[in-house]
């Protein structure tokens, strides 16, 4: 029998014991947009972490708080929106339906993608990090849901907060993403430990039925939440949504708050701590530029958003943000615009070999190279220069940037040499400048308007001509500051205009252009140049391998000064080599030889209708290809007869009114007839199998 004096310690003991056990209370679910909300009140307690639970069926005691039912945890303060508290100086607290209440200072937070259509029951966890105990206590109706809650499977939205009004009289509108580590085929996962809401706003300038869009990469930006917009006022009419760089991991100094260079991190990297262990092997996810292309895609579905006409722009890391979404996602970017920004980040310091690994482990990431469909590692990702080689062959935007020879945070001396002879190698459009400027743009040479690109007239539907090797271009040096042109551009001479895009041809204006130094003429002027010109992102205008293409030089004379032929076209990027480009103007076409469309001779003729069909045969390496060009709709038969007279193939085919494609392949080698028959045509011809 225990003593007395023995049971009364057992039972303060007890009653300490469990006064120390952590509980949420209050627990409530609600479903919005593809996503379940959690919200519930916190114990009153620091560093402590909260775990989340998703079941099928009641949680009924702590052995059913199992790993398989563990979604992902948030920490303290999950309910305040921290970074925009950083950013306002003042708490902020998240609103989880749009324009609604903010949550409370005493509340937590947890947004889970919904991965079917199933009804779940939720309960969450405490964990004291100070010692990891996790308190799996369960209170049906507090820390558990009593009832399931369903969800649908679609793809999530951003939930709206406020409107801002900045000092310049612009509003700027504030929307959260939440994400999680939950995927779907609809969603990807863009938080690894659980869910985070993250940061965007957007203005709308102007009126017009179909907007241009601008990305603009603000970093963390300290004064965006409110006071200030220090947007380039020559953009009207038009959307502009501000990205942020900002994670919520601790500082050495005790303060929170790091970037990630626009990038993302390893699927095992903990966003609130800054003590992770070095990974030697799993996945370095672009989580952050997953979550911009998400956030594009949000808004070219519900704002009036021309997605053909979308553009990147940054300065410093965040120029560097906009590189890295024009190298991933680069069908989706119109151009591009870096200030001092560098083309290549570094794993250095200890909180980034802990985000991205070792650079010589070379882990792998989430994404697909273009040129060879292998994953690309972490170290070429990272480094734009390695990038624009491998997308050499892609439909590219323009990339327009800026450095400054007495820049010290990205130097001169650092690889910008290099950087432009990448872009100039591997045929990227743009211009390159340079002066004497610092990384905070003091003692610049240019005017911004003088460097900026501009944007409109450039579309990703719309081809354009990328300049390079120019005989006139400055001499930015060998890389020594003190070496070289104070400052100067490469293909800053040249410019462009009336492009013309069609299936059988296409034709561009070019010449030299004056060229202005802080707002006066340069006092070197030219009259005429050689360059060669790169045909990027055609839209009607689409040869293909093995097709002969034709094309010629003429003055504004209408001379013709050159001229020349690519045979067996090899279906890579065209180059005109050594062109003569004169101030005066020149006109470069180049045209698909035997397209049935008429190429007049003055060069501004539109295309004649096409009256007759004509038929067009290349060679493949397993066959033909027949280019149709039906004068109209109607159908057909297309036969192979070899020379004994027996019908090989036969394929009846509805053609449609201009281009169509037809793939033959012959039963065997040697010779064939092939036969097409229709309405108002018929073709014949021998082909070699």
């Amino acid at each position: 029998m225990c003593p007395p004096r023995f049971l009364l310690l057992l039972f303060l003991f007890l009653i300490v014991h469990e006064a120390e056990a952590y509980t949420v209370t209050g627990l409530q679910a609600s479903y919005s947009n593809g996503q379940i909300f959690l919200t519930w009140t916190n114990p009153s307690a620091s560093n402590l972490q909260y775990n989340v639970y998703r079941s099928a069926t009641p949680f009924s005691s702590s052995a059913d708080f199992t790993s398989d039912k563990r979604l992902g945890f948030v920490r303290d303060h999950s309910a305040k929106n921290v970074h925009w508290s950083h950013l306002a100086e003042t708490d902020v607290y998240y609103r989880i339906t749009d324009g609604g209440t903010p949550l409370a200072s005493t509340q937590g937070l947890y947004v889970t993608t919904c991965i079917n259509n199933t009804s779940y029951y939720y309960a969450v966890t405490v964990t004291e990090l100070a010692n990891n105990t996790e308190h799996k206590t369960v209170v049906p109706g507090q820390n558990c849901l009593t009832n399931p809650i369903a969800g649908v499977k679609t793809h999530p939205k951003p939930v709206f907060q406020q409107t801002v009004n900045t000092k310049n009289g612009e509003v700027k509108h504030h929307y959260v993403f939440f994400v999680d580590n939950q995927a779907t085929d609809q969603f990807p996962a863009l938080c690894n430990v659980g869910s985070y809401g993250f940061n965007f706003w957007y203005v709308k300038r102007g009126s017009a039925t179909s907007y241009p869009l601008f990305l603009q990469f603000e970093g963390s930006s300290s004064g965006s939440a409110d006071k200030k917009l220090s947007l380039d006022t020559s953009w009207t009419n038009c959307y502009i949504i501000g990205l942020f760089d900002w994670l919520p991991t601790p500082n050495s100094d005790g303060s929170i708050g790091i970037s990630n260079y626009n990038f993302g991190w390893h699927e095992n990297f903990n966003i609130y701590s800054n003590t992770n262990p070095i990974p030697t092997s799993g996945i370095v996810r672009t989580y952050a530029q997953q979550l911009y292309r998400e956030i594009l895609e949000w808004a070219e579905t519900n704002l009036p958003i021309d997605n053909k006409k979308v553009y990147a722009r940054g300065s410093s890391s965040n120029g560097y943000g906009a590189l890295l979404m024009a190298n991933i996602y680069s069908e989706k970017i119109a151009a591009v615009y870096g200030i001092v920004e560098p083309n290549s980040v570094s794993s250095g310091t200890s909180i980034y070999k802990q985000m991205w690994g070792e650079v010589s482990t070379k882990l792998k990431t989430d994404v697909v190279a273009f040129d060879n469909g292998d994953t690309l590692t972490y170290p070429d990702l990272k480094d734009q220069q390695r990038m624009v080689h491998r997308n050499e062959q892609r439909s590219m935007p323009p990339i327009y940037d800026i450095h400054g020879k007495n820049d010290v945070t990205v130097p001169w001396n650092s690889g910008r040499i290099r950087w432009f002879d990448s872009l100039e190698l591997n045929r990227i459009g743009g211009v390159r400048y340079w002066d004497q400027r610092d990384h905070g743009n003091n003692g610049k040479n240019f005017l911004d308007s003088e460097t900026e690109p501009n944007y409109y007239r450039f579309a990703t539907n719309k081809g354009y001509p990328a300049f390079s090797n120019c005989s006139i271009d400055h001499n930015p040096g060998d890389g020594n500051p003190s070496n070289g042109e104070p400052y100067g551009a490469i293909n800053g001479y040249l410019d462009w205009k009336d492009s013309t895009d069609k299936d059988c041809k296409f034709w561009v204006r070019v010449f030299i252009k004056d060229f202005y130094v802080g707002g006066v003429l340069h006092p070197q002027q030219y009259t005429t140049c050689t360059a060669d010109l790169t045909l990027r992102r055609f839209n009607k205008f689409k040869p293909v391998a093995g097709m002969t293409l034709k094309w010629s030089n003429t003055d504004v004379n209408g001379v013709k000064i050159q001229k020349g032929t690519i045979s067996n076209y090899d279906g890579k990027l065209i180059t005109l080599p050594n062109l003569i480009i004169n101030k005066t103007g020149n006109l470069i076409k180049i045209k698909i030889q035997n397209c049935p469309y008429r190429f007049g001779e003055d060069d501004e003729e539109d295309d004649a209708p096409l009256t007759k069909s004509v038929v067009t045969c290349v060679p493949m390496a397993d066959g033909y290809k027949l280019f149709i060009h039906a004068a109209l709709a109607e159908k057909a038969t297309l036969q192979l007869v070899d020379l004994s007279g027996r019908i090989g193939h036969r394929q009846w085919l509805d053609l449609s009114e201009g281009m169509n494609e037809v793939k033959v392949v012959a039963p065997a080698g040697g010779l064939y007839l092939v036969r097409l028959t229709a309405e108002s045509f018929t073709h014949c011809q021998k082909l070699f199998f």
